[in-house]
């Protein structure tokens, strides 16, 4: 203890007597340029990532080093004499050089980067492998490979392809087969040599074959495309293809396994309306390298009414999956909704959601009114008055003054990035009617719209009775602007509990109003247009007790012009 209070009372005094010093001065650092004095070892081998110690003066402030001008990576700074950088494929035989803020050293002797021959196992290569699979090459130095080239043996000297890399060491390297025409091919590695790239030899490349998984379509079941249908072929080897091409037009593809490929019929240049339309329907497969017929010659049909097949759209939280909530029967197109303002509904926007007197009824000009395409969104709600329960609901825009300030157009839950920050109505008034499987009348309608039996929705394939309130004989006496999954979908959302790939099979009318409304004695007589949304999947995702993140899957038909009464 006393040795302690000793050194504590003479550090005191030195402190004090620095203190009553006239002057005082703290010797100051002078940066100088690195000298390399020695580095080991002097060589390596090329891939090696060999670290290579360097001894010297000033090498602490060292910003950079390279050998034999290729730049590689310091490891570390032991010291103001003593560093460590690392050998890497990229260093080329030459001086080490190192540099700081005030110069640059280099070393008197050249450090050697020895280059190795590379060998690939050819015993552990498998016998198969298949196109666009992953190949697992084994041997020796392979860190040091550049680039895998593989070649059909029905292909010349340089016309190989780069396999891509997945990974790689010292020991194996593993690719992705790229396409090749052949059933075997030769495989050979480029690497760099000093500044030089180089490749193994073609003539003692080892061989592997090669399964071209080609697609085989059966005899399509359908006799006629239908623009806007989703249509389904079988075979097998489906998941290869890259293309439906039908007329020559690319078809959206909606789904695709080894086993079947499903998609929509593109309307081609030349189409007319009505079945009057022949075309072809082709495939291109092996990442468009390949291309079949697989009909010169089919029927096609444009109906009149509107067709879009495979729609998804997303309920309204803003940690969403997609914020893309809105669809347009009228268009066809899924809004993201950063498009809401602007394209969906700019008449709301810009009267900041003033644009109903009372739920349904439009305030707004008719010029106004038409100047907005119908459209309709998903919402996830809790039940009212209880805590476990929730839902979804299919929404008109002109239907809830809250729903708005629940969609974001950034992923950002802050108000300047709310649709309406205040709430507010949107302009189209729309209503839904669920078919209910139970009633006779309205379970035919819902075949009829789920196998597509009829080519036009107009005032004499779905008349509408004004005085009988009926739409295709389906009751309407009060017509409501969203429709609930406790009706369309009973006993699978009923809870907090995720549900994805739920299959739904529900069937809504839709009626789209003119700018007068629902709420006439007589609303029937403002209808515009109809249709139908055949709901057939949910991914069911509840958040903060509702399932705001769910998406919903959707056929949609819709009526082309407009009923005249």
């Amino acid at each position: 203890m006393k040795n302690y209070i000793n050194r504590i009372l003479s550090l005191a005094a030195a402190v004090f007597l620095a203190a009553g010093c006239a002057e005082t001065y703290v010797e100051e650092y002078v940066a100088e340029a690195p000298e390399i004095e020695s580095f080991t070892p002097t060589s390596a081998l090329s891939g090696d990532d060999t670290p290579v110690v360097i001894t010297g003066q000033h090498l602490q402030a060292v910003t950079k080093a390279m050998i034999g001008g290729a730049e590689v990576r310091i490891l570390e700074r032991v010291s103001n004499t003593r560093m460590t950088v690392v050998a890497s494929r990229e260093a080329r035989s030459g001086k080490i050089t190192l540099v700081n803020s005030v110069g640059t050293a280099a070393s008197a002797s050249d450090f050697t980067v020895n280059y190795p021959v590379l060998t690939i196992n050819a015993a552990e290569l498998p016998e198969k492998v298949d196109m666009f699979g992953r190949l697992t090459l084994k041997g020796q130095y392979m860190a040091v490979i550049r680039k895998v080239i593989v070649t059909g043996t029905d292909a010349e000297p340089g016309e190989g392809r780069e396999a891509e890399i997945l990974s790689q060491d010292g020991s194996e390297v593993v690719v992705t087969v790229p396409y090749v025409t052949s059933e075997t091919a030769r495989i050979t590695l480029r690497y760099m040599e000093a500044d030089n790239e180089v490749e193994t030899p073609l003539e003692t490349a080892p061989s592997i074959g090669v399964v071209r998984l080609v697609p085989e379509v059966d005899e399509p079941a359908f006799s006629n495309l239908i623009v806007g249908r989703i249509t389904t072929i079988t075979g097998k080897n489906l998941d290869q293809i890259s293309a439906v091409k039908v007329g020559g037009e690319n078809a959206n593809i909606a789904s695709q396994s080894a086993t079947e490929l499903s998609f929509t019929v593109p309307m081609v240049e030349g189409f007319v309306e009505g079945a009057g339309n022949q075309t072809s329907l082709a495939i291109d497969y092996f990442g468009d390298f390949e291309s079949a017929v697989i009909k010169e010659s089919l029927p096609a049909t444009v109906l009149r009414l509107k067709i879009w097949e495979g729609i998804t759209t997303f309920c309204q939280d803003v940690g969403c999956i997609r914020l893309e909530s809105f669809f347009s029967p009228e268009t066809g197109i899924i809004y993201h909704n950063n498009r809401w303002r602007t394209e969906v509904d700019p008449v709301s926007y810009n009267n900041d959601g003033k644009v109903c007197s009372a739920n349904n009824v439009p305030s707004v000009s008719e010029a106004d009114y038409n100047s907005v395409n119908p459209y309709f969104y998903f919402s996830g709600v809790k039940a009212a008055g209880t805590a476990t329960e929730c839902s979804i609901q299919i929404m008109g825009p002109a239907t809830s003054s809250s729903q708005f300030k629940n969609f974001f157009f950034e992923p950002i839950k802050k108000d300047q990035y709310r649709l309406l920050p205040n709430g507010g109505y949107g302009t189209p008034v729309l209503s839904f009617r669920y078919l209910d499987p139970s009633a006779p009348a309205e379970k035919a309608l819902a075949d009829k719209v789920r196998n597509l039996e009829f080519e036009v929705i107009d005032e004499a394939s779905f008349p509408i009775d004004v005085e009988q309130k009926t739409v295709a004989g389906v009751p309407i006496a009060k017509p409501a602007g969203s429709s609930n999954s406790v009706d369309w979908a009973p006993g699978i959302f009923s809870d907090k509990t995720e549900k994805l790939d739920a299959e739904v099979d529900a069937v809504l009318m839709v009626l789209y109003f003119d700018y007068h409304g629902i709420a006439s004695a007589d609303p029937l007589a403002n209808v515009k247009r109809i249709g139908f949304i055949h709901i057939t999947k949910v991914n069911f995702r509840p958040v903060s007790g509702a399932p705001s993140q769910s998406d919903i899957t959707y056929n949609v038909y819709w009526q082309k012009e407009d009923y005249k009464f």
